[in-house]
């Protein structure tokens, strides 16, 4: 397994190092509602981390998976658990904090929007995934470079509009019109599984891997 398992205060999360000494980028991911619990496994079956164990012997950055236990977003304790696992990972391997990236899908996705403003001086770039994000939180993502990707048929967060799980937010069609710095690519056709798409994109690494914080 090129994913390691690790704990930060009760909680477990996952961690892919990569060889070298370092220091490498680093990218967060965030799952989808489907992989929410305390198991500490099954959010590495679907996104970036089945992709990165693909890629394992060239992926050239850490990437920290933790798990939300929900029950809706990181929020709380699992926001808290997303910050941790970064502190613990830089004091395990050396990672390049002007290189730090957050990226989710669904569930993920909006919490990428949501951690991407509450926290701008953190994060190089963003990837959105099928996500959503609140409107009000555009002004202070004015200053990071994102990338979002949806389906054009997804029901389970549609592109425009709100969905059932989080009134205040909106569609990443709507948040990509709130922010014109941001790259929007919407699928033709697509519903919501769209993440292998975006995650077997070498063009997206490329750009990722060339986003760095002054």
């Amino acid at each position: 397994m090129a994913f390691q398992r690790r704990r930060v205060k009760g909680r477990a999360f996952q961690v892919f190092i990569p060889d070298g000494p370092g220091p490498h980028p680093c990218v967060v991911f965030l799952h989808g509602v489907g992989e929410n619990g305390v198991d500490g496994e099954k959010h590495l079956n679907i996104g970036l981390p089945p992709y990165v164990e693909l890629h394992a012997r060239d992926f050239p950055a850490v990437v920290i998976a933790p798990q939300c236990a929900g029950t809706w977003k990181y929020v709380g304790a699992d926001e808290e658990l997303v910050l941790e696992a970064i502190e613990a990972v830089s004091r395990e391997t050396k990672i390049d904090r002007s290189r730090l990236y957050l990226t989710g899908l669904s569930q993920g996705g909006c919490s990428t929007f949501d951690l991407g403003a509450k926290f701008p001086e953190m994060w190089a770039a963003l990837v959105v995934v099928c996500g959503a994000g609140k409107p009000r939180d555009a002004l202070r993502l004015r200053r990071t470079p994102i990338r979002i990707f949806h389906g054009e048929n997804d029901e389970v967060v549609p592109p425009s509009g709100g969905h059932g799980f989080d009134g205040e937010s909106v569609g990443s069609r709507d948040m990509s019109v709130l922010l014109p710095h941001a790259t929007y690519v919407e699928f033709p056709g697509a519903g919501h599984e769209i993440w292998d798409r975006v995650y077997h994109d070498a063009a997206l690494w490329e750009w990722l891997f060339a986003q760095k914080r002054p």
